[in-house]
């Protein structure tokens, strides 16, 4: 475990963008079905780093909000 890169995951920061993002997407009509989901997007966006998925509640993050996936 001590080869793979570490991020501290939950912070203020992450928090409230996590809140903007669902925000944004509910405007579009689009409601994700667990908060953990957006959490996780909003980091991966923040940090620029890609997600390895299988869970459709992705995919408008990546259309609407720049979500990096790994295919």
């Amino acid at each position: 475990m001590d080869s793979l890169k570490y991020h501290d995951f939950v912070g203020k920061e992450i928090a409230i963008r996590a809140a903007e993002n669902f925000r944004k997407l509910r405007k579009q009509g689009i409601t994700i079905r667990k908060t953990i989901d957006v959490l996780i997007a909003t980091f991966c966006i923040t940090h620029g780093l890609e997600l390895l998925h299988n869970d459709r509640d992705y995919d408008p993050m990546e259309e609407l909000l720049g979500l990096h996936v790994k295919r």
